[in-house]
């Protein structure tokens, strides 16, 4: 098994479960409301690691008692946390999860901002060891470019961008992405300007891979999910679930892809070992509590293959 580095997001995530989203102007009541460990960076680290993944994540928390509370939580769950600083104040999340399980976020990067090029550098022996690297969006631009640079100098370390939250991507970091994992608003957002919103997906598609992107990944929700490469454009199904909370399925996917990957898998076997597990996370509340073991993934792949032989 090979080691997957995240350097990402660490933030406290205050959820609101309401009926309905609230409207301009209007104030609503929340059903249920709790406190959880989050950020895309140590979502997607706790995922990793709760699957069976060699994870380290390195990034900034707050001074604060919320910085305690995830550097504790990521511990618990196995990943290595000793590369965490603390400074300023913990980013925090605002979530609000709809009756049907969708949600809306309100990011507050904290100390999350606070990461700096030198910070990057005393990080570079865990670089060295690492042969994936985990990005997200969560972190301000310059520090993703630095970073997949200084990555771009390693032999077989690869790359994986989760170009969430929605933002520009410049040609150097996107030269230097091995595989890009997105979602549809994602991928709408990155080649807004230069494919015309009536045209179907894979041009979107297209579009990055001829700026040098070498794989694609989108995910589609309750439609699954979708790999290209250049020469090969397949999809992936999703699993027929109840979902109750999406919030943290993506970084669900990401993890669990990741893991796969570093286990020797293909890219097509990589994301159906992903689609399962955030079938299982939407059926959970919250981040990081809603994401499986990887006992709890073996489970629900015997009764995915009894439910199959039944039919």
């Amino acid at each position: 098994m090979r080691k997957i580095l995240i350097v990402g997001s660490l933030n406290i995530d205050f959820i609101s479960n309401v009926f309905d989203f609230p409207k301009v102007g209007e104030t609503i009541r929340a059903t249920d409301f709790r406190i959880s460990p989050g950020g895309k960076g140590a979502n997607q680290a706790v995922a990793a690691a709760k699957l069976g993944g060699q994870v380290e994540i390195v990034g900034k928390v707050g001074e604060d008692k919320y910085g305690d509370v995830l550097i504790e939580s990521l511990t618990r769950e196995g990943v290595r946390t000793q590369n965490i600083k603390k400074e300023g104040d913990t980013g925090r999340t605002f979530i609000n999860v709809d009756n049907k399980g969708d949600n809306t976020i309100t990011y507050v990067p904290g100390a999350n901002e606070k990461i700096t090029k030198k910070d990057i550098n005393a990080w570079l022996p865990n670089l060295r060891e690492s042969s994936y690297l985990l990005l997200q969006q969560e972190i301000q631009e310059e520090i993703v470019e630095y970073v997949i640079d200084l990555a771009s100098d390693l032999n077989g370390c690869e790359v994986i961008l989760n170009a969430a939250p929605a933002r520009f991507i410049n040609d150097k970091i996107i030269k230097g992405v091995h595989t890009l994992i997105v979602n549809e608003v994602e991928l709408e957002y990155l080649s807004k300007d230069y494919v015309r919103k009536e045209q179907r997906l894979i041009s979107q598609v297209n579009y990055l891979l001829d700026k040098g992107i070498k794989k694609i990944i989108i995910t589609l929700g309750d439609k699954g999910a979708v790999f290209a490469n250049g020469s090969e454009y397949k999809h992936i199904p999703a699993l027929t679930v109840s979902a109750t909370d999406t919030t943290g399925a993506g970084d669900t996917f990401i993890g669990a892809y990741a893991v796969a990957k570093s286990e020797g898998l293909n890219d097509i076997e990589a994301i159906k070992f992903a689609v399962k597990a955030s079938a299982i996370a939407v059926t959970k509340h919250g981040a990081q509590s809603a994401i499986p073991t990887r006992k709890e993934l073996e489970e629900f792949t015997k009764e995915i293959e009894i439910s199959s032989l039944n039919r």
